[in-house]
């Protein structure tokens, strides 16, 4: 999941001569001799040096081809900017070429191998790419403990403070989330509490906070991913770093499904100006309000046939570009949890963040408090 930099092979590095060739029967393949105490000598005294240099090295052998792996410890490249780096590069890799073909002919008077390459690949200090459409709760997670910075205080993930993304979870996992005019749970319960308790027990994402304490550490930089509404488009585009969207993640085996949030305008029966109300309602509904709205919240339109006129792209400087994603959430939409009662779904929501603290049981949520919340559902129908 590292982006590449730079990549390029010495070839016949190990091919001295023939003489060479001839003498090396019976001696060890490079695989086998990379193994040995000699070999492994080199290696950590290279990563040593190159840790110095601020650069992490992976070496290993793979056939006929002795890879090193720079990583570059403090520079996160774009897709703008990697050329120039791999430019720079490979400038200065042809200065220094020298040093890994005579590192090579020291190895190959030791191994059996008649040719072989010489492998050096840059990669940028994140080493994860942005997440994709078709990640799944593995590869979130995976990214997660990645990106999660101890030492400067950067969660991998920020924790999700929209109760819609864990009804999104919940239908991803495979459970219908309401069925008949209630809430209906399964296994897909289970499994979300368990990832989200993960996440957080590792400390690669924030305990939940409620009041006061909640806070967007996505947008002040203190969390590497987040998931949420697509409003938050229009509320990062000013972020001044860069930034990028997809769905939300699946568990293996799971489906696509998003929350789709409705609103509605209504008037008052008490109004005294029901004639204007109407009026204003008609162009909020109209194309041209539905534009209005798009180009100020960065929210898809109500009326479908305007997507492909792309009003809610709204870009800052540094994202988002995967404008797709917006086009396959609505696809993926579906009228879950805000079809019923909101109260009783919000309460329940809190037995959520209270099981990912260690304050209650999985078995009393998914249980009892499913139970009652449903009880509230039904009595206020």
């Amino acid at each position: 999941m590292k982006k590449r930099i730079l990549s390029l092979a010495m070839a016949a590095c190990l091919a001295l001569s023939m003489m060479l060739t001839l003498s090396a029967c019976g001696k060890k393949n490079l695989e086998e001799y990379f193994n040995t105490d000699t070999m492994q000598k080199l290696v950590t005294s290279s990563v040593a040096q190159y840790e110095s240099q601020g650069m992490e090295l992976k070496m290993y052998a793979e056939g006929d081809e002795l890879h090193y792996d720079l990583t570059l410890t403090t520079i996160e490249t774009t897709d703008d900017d990697r050329s120039v780096y791999a430019e720079a590069l490979e400038a200065g890799l042809a200065e220094t070429a020298q040093t890994f073909v005579d590192a090579a002919k020291d190895v190959q008077k030791s191994v059996s191998n008649e040719t072989g390459l010489v492998v050096v690949t840059y990669f940028d200090a994140a080493g994860v790419e942005y997440p994709t459409n078709d990640w799944t709760w593995d590869d979130y997670t995976a990214a997660a403990e990645k990106l999660t910075d101890a030492s400067t205080g950067q969660y991998g993930s920020d924790y999700p403070t929209l109760n819609g993304v864990w009804y999104s979870l919940i239908g991803a996992a495979g459970d219908d989330v309401v069925k008949d005019g209630t809430l209906s749970f399964g296994n897909g319960l289970k499994e979300t509490l368990e990832f989200q308790k993960n996440l957080v027990d590792n400390k690669w994402q924030p305990e939940p906070a409620s009041g006061s304490k909640v806070s967007d550490m996505f947008a002040a930089g203190k969390a590497a991913m987040t998931m949420g509404g697509t409003w938050l488009v229009s509320t990062y585009k000013d972020a001044d770093f860069n930034w990028d969207i997809a769905t939300i993640p699946t568990p293996e085996g799971g489906r696509k499904y998003n929350s789709l949030h409705k609103s509605f305008w209504t008037i008052s029966k008490n109004s005294k100006h029901k004639d204007a109300a109407k009026t204003l309602v008609k162009f909020l509904m109209s194309k041209e309000g539905q534009k209005a709205m798009s180009l100020q919240l960065g929210n898809a339109p109500a009326v479908q046939s305007m997507m492909s006129d792309g009003y809610y792209r709204v870009e800052g400087k540094h994202g988002p570009s995967n404008w797709d994603v917006l086009t396959q959430s609505t696809e993926e939409a579906r009228l879950g949890y805000t079809m019923v009662s909101s109260t009783p779904t919000f309460e329940l929501y809190d037995q959520f963040n209270a099981y990912v603290l260690g304050q209650t049981s999985l078995d009393e949520v998914t249980g009892a408090q499913v139970d009652k919340a449903n009880k509230e559902i039904t009595d206020a129908q």
